[in-house]
């Protein structure tokens, strides 16, 4: 009765992809590969409510998941799936791909950092044609705020020899609008990279899957 179920559910991924799936459908299917034979659906029902979503499954740690009842090598898995995501974002990011304009930029980004659950800030570096040089980020904070020096700002885009940068954090609370102190760094961080000869794209601010341009609103 499993394999039937998981046959029908591959089924439905080969035909549909993952964007129909619910949240437990998802991470009933990942853990196929770690627990063959059985039936993984109750399991990834009580993992999505003990840890409150899908992406917080992946974010627990492994000692966590192994005192939930799972094995190693299912911790394990789980475990790597958002580091092997941003490896894939990173090679992907090699093909060196363009952004012409915010919509491009805010998707990319939005796929780096997205699923964060503490706040981050980082420089996505470009060349004069907008071409991808790097990403970076530059810092982490708790789940309200990210500290963000000048100088770190002005080392990352030196080292990447970036003639334009876009800025981008992200909103664990949701909110889409820049607060007073985001366009205040915004302002000054723009002001320090123009006196070197950098220009400041945009500022990308992402929550909740979804992104919104500073520049956009002619805050920048």
């Amino acid at each position: 009765m499993a394999e039937k179920r998981r046959q029908r559910m591959r089924n439905r991924y080969y035909t549909e992809g993952i964007k129909n799936f619910e949240p437990h459908e998802a991470l009933e299917m990942l853990l196929y590969f770690a627990i063959p034979r059985h039936d993984t659906n109750a399991l990834a029902h009580k993992l999505i409510d003990h840890f409150g979503s899908f992406h917080g499954v992946l974010e627990a740690s492994r000692e966590d998941l192994i005192k939930f009842g799972l094995t190693e090598n299912t911790a394990a898995l789980l475990n790597m799936i958002p580091g092997f995501s941003n490896y894939y974002m990173q090679s992907h990011a090699s093909g060196t791909p363009h952004f012409p304009d915010c919509t491009s930029m805010g998707n990319y980004l939005v796929n780096r950092i997205g699923e964060l659950t503490n706040e981050v800030f980082g420089v996505l570096c470009l060349t004069t044609q907008r071409k991808f040089i790097n990403f970076e980020i530059i810092s982490e904070g708790t789940v309200t705020s990210a500290s963000v020096t000048p100088r770190k700002v002005a080392e990352c885009a030196l080292r990447n020899n970036a003639s334009k940068v876009v800025f981008v954090h992200n909103h664990p609370g949701g909110s889409l609008y820049p607060s007073a102190e985001d366009r205040l760094l915004t302002s000054n961080l723009s002001k320090m990279l123009d006196s070197i000869g950098i220009n400041v794209v945009d500022h990308i601010i992402v929550a909740n899957g979804r992104f919104s341009s500073m520049s956009e609103q002619n805050m920048i």
